[in-house]
């Protein structure tokens, strides 16, 4: 008879806590171990604590490896991650034990996650890339979508806890790694170019006089897709509170992956929209601080059309 399995977490952030939280009532469901958890800094372990006391806080991320089967992780950027499963794979690497699968919903360049993929491999270890497309409030609700790659026989035993613990419904871009990771930025491309879009289409209202609420109301009937009309209830209102879903310093960072997947993976293409993208979001930072949401690009886009770039009355885009 197996053992049950054992899951693990690293990353407690925006996305990373809901994710876990989910995680942890799959585990009480199921009977299974409690989770072992890891967070660069332990203050988040408090988010956590309250929906699943039994959960372990580890000290170290070995820690984690040691008493898990199963690592998921949630990650900012690819420095992070290299140095997280650096650790991991070492930690491996040196007690000689195979099998520990590692499923990592980070958004990193599609040539780190084929590295990582690699190195995980050489250790007997699995790792598959399975970002993620949602906003926080779809975490809590386990609605992500997720793009799932890596090897089929170890997508199949993932795939029963990430529907219904974390999304409700897969992408399966086959086994190479650097396809979800890829198909990510791609889809945060559309993201980005719509906010910048709706800057523009917002800036020029404004600048002729058209209704913010009337623009946003006929866009909600025009186009039903609520992730992105998110967007457009963040502009329209003009406030761009930090932590209510991707930051201006994400986004930077997913802008850079962008610009560079297409050279890094053997075929260069211009993408002059997000470049401009990227700009408006330099300058928003500037405006407004590092930790506002990723739409708050509109305040640059606002400024260069000659208007204030924060709405009146919205405190600086940061709301009451």
């Amino acid at each position: 008879m197996s053992s049950p399995l054992r899951i693990g977490y690293i990353g407690l952030g925006a996305m990373g806590v809901p994710i876990s939280i989910n995680l942890t009532k799959y585990i009480k469901a199921n009977n299974l171990p409690s989770m072992t958890v890891w967070n660069r800094s332990p203050a988040k372990y408090d988010l956590l604590k309250p929906h699943a006391p039994e959960t372990q806080f580890a000290e170290s991320v070995e820690e984690v490896v040691e008493k898990s089967d199963m690592v998921f992780s949630m990650l900012i950027d690819d420095k992070a991650a290299e140095d997280v499963f650096t650790k991991a794979f070492n930690h491996l690497g040196k007690k000689e034990r195979k099998g520990v699968v590692f499923v990592d919903q980070s958004s990193l360049k599609a040539i780190t996650s084929g590295k990582l993929a690699q190195q995980a491999s050489s250790v007997g270890a699995t790792y598959l890339s399975c970002p993620v497309f949602g906003r926080p409030p779809m975490a809590e609700a386990s609605k992500l979508l997720i793009v799932f790659s890596g090897p089929e026989e170890v997508k199949e035993k993932v795939k029963g806890i990430l529907i219904p613990a974390v999304g409700d419904r897969v992408v399966d871009v086959g086994e190479d790694v650097k396809k979800a990771t890829a198909l990510k930025s791609m889809g945060n491309m559309v993201l980005l170019g719509w906010i910048q879009l709706l800057s523009e289409s917002y800036a020029l209202g404004d600048g002729i006089g058209i209704d913010p609420e009337v623009f946003n109301g006929f866009l909600q009937q025009f186009i039903p897709a609520p992730p992105l009309l998110a967007y457009s209830n963040l502009i329209s209102k003009g406030i761009f509170k930090s932590g209510s879903g991707f930051s201006i310093d994400g986004g930077l960072k997913d802008a850079r992956n962008m610009l560079s997947l297409g050279e890094d993976l053997g075929h260069p293409v211009d993408l002059p929209t997000i470049q401009l993208a990227m700009k408006n979001m330099e300058r928003s930072k500037e405006l407004g601080g590092k930790d506002q949401d990723w739409s708050a690009l509109a305040a640059a886009v606002r400024e260069s059309n000659g208007l204030e770039p924060f709405r009146e009355g919205t405190n600086g885009g940061k709301g009451n």
